[in-house]
């Protein structure tokens, strides 16, 4: 019998690479993405102290039925474009990822994407209009397996102080 060895993909957040390698998770485990129910919407994750100089970093996400299409970063003016952005600090999205990593793909109660924009802090829920707010509730779950695909990667985090 031969031992399989798994590589993890290592990856720093806030990045371009952690929401590529979390879309690569996704369009890998298309049979998940069936059970959840489709997903059509763009999602900004925005990490709102992401950049030097307490700058916002934006990180779109274009999901399509079962799939995310495209991930990578944008400038403020393309997240305007999107139908929802989820923003919060780095220290929240780091605590987040974490509960995340330790629980081996399930965050804790409180560090669930519903729970943390919930009352609009720590991340708050940016939306145009209340129909493409309604994207963020229909499709969450979706959502949520999206971040929770980070238990399967080794992730370097940003310093958030």
């Amino acid at each position: 019998m031969s031992a399989v060895l798994e590589t993890r993909q290592t990856v720093s957040f806030p990045s371009p690479e952690f929401f590529q390698a979390l879309a690569g998770i996704m369009n890998a485990n298309r049979a998940r993405q069936e059970q959840l129910g489709y997903i059509d919407c763009v999602a900004v994750f925005t990490i709102t102290d992401g950049a030097g100089g307490g700058k916002a970093r934006h990180f779109r996400v274009i999901f399509e039925e079962f799939a995310a299409l495209e991930a990578r970063e944008i400038d403020d003016a393309m997240a305007d474009e999107a139908d929802f952005a989820l923003a919060g600090d780095l220290a929240t999205w780091c605590s987040m990822l974490q509960s995340i990593v330790v629980g081996n793909g399930r965050p804790g109660l409180e560090q669930t994407l519903n729970r943390l924009s919930h009352m609009g802090t720590p991340m708050k829920l940016v939306a145009g209009d209340p129909l493409k707010a309604d994207l963020f509730f229909r499709y969450n779950q979706s959502l949520q397996e999206f971040i929770n695909a980070a238990s399967a990667l080794d992730i370097r985090f940003a310093n958030p102080g």
